[in-house]
């Protein structure tokens, strides 16, 4: 899995790995992607991006499978979506 983001200084694309190859700024412009702690940042977009392909390759396993199971899609994607959607809200309340 390829995590990507848009830089909001430059608003350019950003790969999960141009991040980590970066110390946590952004390649285009330079910018931290957190001024404090960009360290940790690095090693939590390692752990979703490492998280994220796992979860796939499982997933592409299971469905090589002859089942008699149906997988609930919102129960794998919706976690996922509330995750994603509390980082937007908090950059929103970071940029006002």
């Amino acid at each position: 899995m390829k995590i990507k983001g848009r830089c909001l200084n430059c608003g350019r694309e950003v790969l999960v790995d141009q991040i980590v190859e970066g110390d946590g700024h952004c390649p285009w412009c330079g910018r931290a992607f957190n001024k404090d702690y960009t360290a940790n940042l690095v090693q939590s977009l390692q752990e979703a991006q490492a998280a994220g392909t796992a979860m796939e390759n499982a997933l592409e396993q299971v469905s090589g499978m002859e089942l008699w199971l149906e997988l609930d899609e919102e129960s794998v994607l919706e976690p996922i979506r509330h995750e994603v959607r509390a980082a937007r809200r908090h950059k929103a309340r970071v940029l006002r």
